[in-house]
């Protein structure tokens, strides 16, 4: 499936994100005239270099704006601006939902009177056609910059990220980071924008076939260019990408009542995956590697509760760009073993397109059955799997992948 990925380095702004999917292929006279119907003024598109890389840069017009350009619109002002201007209903949807959550914002964040320009809503409105002209892709994002310090703002003085900005972010699945420089390297409209399209965020790119990239600029003076990356590209949509990290430490001192408590620590705090495999340490000894599968941002927890159930002085720590899994659901389906009907529950693993991979019975169930029939706990695995199969493709009309 196509797929945009993008690459927050250096923060990013509303004219970053519209330049860098017009570079992606977006269509410049559709956008162009969303914006325009919105703003009634042009929106000029003029291509750069910076650094051996092609750039495009976006900007309203506000000096040949036709009528009252007013500097700034109330929520409703902004809505019914959005609602009259564009007539594809997804498009106008996105973007009111967008400034919606700008707004939103703004009163948690208790930052005066909200209000926003009319050039960010036109440039709002300019993304959601670009996206909805490059299909409505999957979105993706690495760890978006936000720059640190304090900048002044009309309510004084404030933190990077800013209030507002921050209640934005706070519960959107997006990853984020301070610097790499001072400044607000994200802006507000640019973290509801985000917040709004990013389906998965996490440190690495997926597995990917590049399509096309575009590279967005914003007008901040810093060491390096200030830019966004966005890649258009083609991702396998049948497994998941699942982004882990795998812990390791050696010990040989630890005894196994200790090693089971930490395997259930560990489970409960997060851990994707435990195991404790036997290995033979320096002069001879015995003793044990333990392994950990977990998420990258829980990788600094579940260290440091291995260090202090086992005494480890360090944890390996080594990134994995990631593994591919299959959606796991339990399902309880009525099967018959013997001439007899028991519901039994079996975890069923299918890709993202809905085929079966796998169906396997839980075994406290299937021990629960061997026992009433007093039958072999294989005989009663095999014979409930086979009978789920046939339940299963007839009540959910799939068929498991070839």
């Amino acid at each position: 499936m196509k797929c945009l990925i993008f690459d927050p380095y250096c923060g990013a702004s509303e004219q970053m994100v519209l330049g860098a999917l017009l570079g992606c292929g977006a269509d410049e006279w559709r956008v162009k005239g969303a914006v325009e119907g919105l703003c009634g003024a042009p929106l000029l598109v003029r291509d750069a270099s910076k650094d051996g890389r092609h750039v495009k840069i976006a900007m309203i017009d506000e000096k040949n704006a036709r009528g009252v350009w007013p500097a700034y619109l109330t929520k409703d002002e902004a809505l019914s601006r959005l609602f009259l201007a564009h007539e594809n209903v997804p498009v106008r949807d996105d973007a009111s939902a967008i400034v919606r959550s700008v707004f939103d914002a703004r009163e948690k964040a208790g930052a005066g009177e909200p209000a926003i320009s009319l050039a960010s809503v036109g440039m709002i409105l300019g993304i959601c056609a670009a996206y909805d002209s490059l299909g409505r892709p999957y979105v993706q994002s690495t760890p978006v910059a936000m720059g640190g310090g304090m900048i002044d703002t009309p309510c004084g003085k404030m933190p990077v990220p800013t209030p507002a900005t921050m209640a934005v972010l706070g519960g959107s699945g997006l990853m984020v980071q301070g610097g790499p420089f001072e400044g607000e390297l994200l802006t507000l409209e640019a973290a509801a924008i985000l917040a709004y399209f990013v389906n998965a965020s996490g440190r690495y790119y997926p597995e990917n076939r590049p399509l096309a990239t575009g590279y967005g600029q914003g007008y901040q003076e810093m060491p390096v260019p200030d830019l966004l990356r966005v890649v258009l590209c083609e991702v396998d949509d049948a497994m998941i990408a699942d982004r882990i990290e795998l812990l390791e430490t050696n010990v040989d001192d630890v005894t196994g009542e200790v090693l089971g408590n930490l395997i259930e620590e560990l489970i409960e705090m997060g851990a994707r995956d435990v195991s404790i495999i036997p290995a033979t340490m320096k002069k001879g000894r015995s003793g044990q590697l333990i392994r950990v599968v977990c998420k990258a941002e829980d990788g600094p927890m579940l260290s440091r509760r291995i260090m202090l159930e086992t005494g480890s002085l360090g944890v390996r720590v080594m990134p994995v760009k990631h593994r591919h899994i299959a959606r796991r659901e339990v399902k309880v389906i009525n099967v018959c073993v013997d001439k007899n009907e028991y519901p039994m529950r079996f975890k069923v693993a299918t890709d993202t397109n809905g085929h079966i991979m796998d169906l396997s019975v839980e075994y406290d169930d299937a021990r629960r059955v061997s026992k009433e029939l007093s039958m072999p706990l294989k005989t009663v695995i095999r014979k409930s799997e086979a009978e789920a199969w046939l339940q299963y493709d007839k009540t959910c009309g799939k068929e498991k992948t070839p």
